[in-house]
């Protein structure tokens, strides 16, 4: 029996003796950090944002130089419109990478929501002088289009149209530059290529109704006006364009033909 019971302690012995522990690797603040990341990434994309906002201010405790956390940070504070929060993380991020562009246009944006039209310009800029960011030039072309720069919000809506032809909203800031410089077909043209992007937005429609009465189009003032009336939701707008209707009506005949000179 004793022999038996030696026998025993001296195999689990060599068994010990044969498998040693495996040591555990650290966990690296930037193992971390990713970890958490990761977690804030699924958190968002089921739209729990203060969970997501949770999981990356831990990443960045673990790891102050996780730039992704940063960046997405900035994304979810610009979403709830925690403007400073978004500057904050963004600039943490930048610090990071200089060159994003499409983070200093993002920037841009977060200032000019914080009223810091000279610094959003100066981020704009910076972004535009990288790769010509489409929503830089856009960013650009509104703001100076609100400092009634209507040559340098001509030239910038241009580029933003350029950079990203898609864009029902460059197409439609282009319309409203060109309205406010008075080159009525012009805007009118812009208007409809937003239009053939985006079918069913009321306001890009209304927009080309303004444009075809500017340029004394009134046939299709009063088409596009009548198609957009029952769609709109706003009473305000609605009587608004019930007032255009009123007015295109009075410069046709009954027509319908173009009133005589």
């Amino acid at each position: 029996m004793f022999k038996r019971i030696l026998a025993l302690v001296i195999l689990i012995g060599l068994v010990a003796a044969g498998a040693p522990a495996q040591k555990k690797k650290p966990k690296g603040p930037s193992k971390g950090a990713q970890y958490e990341y990761e977690k804030a990434v699924v958190s968002m994309n089921y739209g729990l944002e203060d969970e997501s906002v949770k999981y990356l201010n831990q990443a960045i405790a673990l790891d102050p130089k996780h730039a992704d956390s940063y960046k997405l940070l900035g994304i979810i504070q610009f979403r709830k419109k925690n403007y400073a929060e978004c500057a904050a993380a963004y600039e943490k991020y930048l610090e990071l990478n200089p060159v994003d562009s499409e983070a200093l246009a993002n920037l841009g944006f977060s200032c000019e929501f914080l009223g810091q039209a000279d610094k959003a310009e100066e981020e704009y800029k910076k972004a535009v002088a990288i790769d010509g960011n489409a929503n830089a030039c856009f960013g650009l072309a509104k703001l100076y289009l609100t400092q009634k720069k209507l040559p340098e919000a001509e030239d910038f809506a241009r580029r933003a149209v350029a950079k990203n032809a898609k864009s029902a909203a460059a197409h439609n800031l282009l319309g409203v530059v060109m309205n406010q410089m008075r080159k009525y077909p012009e805007a009118a043209a812009s208007f409809e290529n937003a239009l053939r992007i985006t079918p069913d937005d009321v306001n890009v429609g209304i927009n080309l109704g303004v444009a075809y009465i500017n340029s004394k189009e009134y046939a299709k003032a009063k088409e596009i006006c009548e198609k957009v009336l029952p769609r709109i939701e706003d009473p305000e707008l609605k009587i608004k364009v019930e007032g255009y209707l009123k007015l295109i009506n009075e410069q046709l005949e009954p027509s319908g033909a173009e009133p005589k000179s």
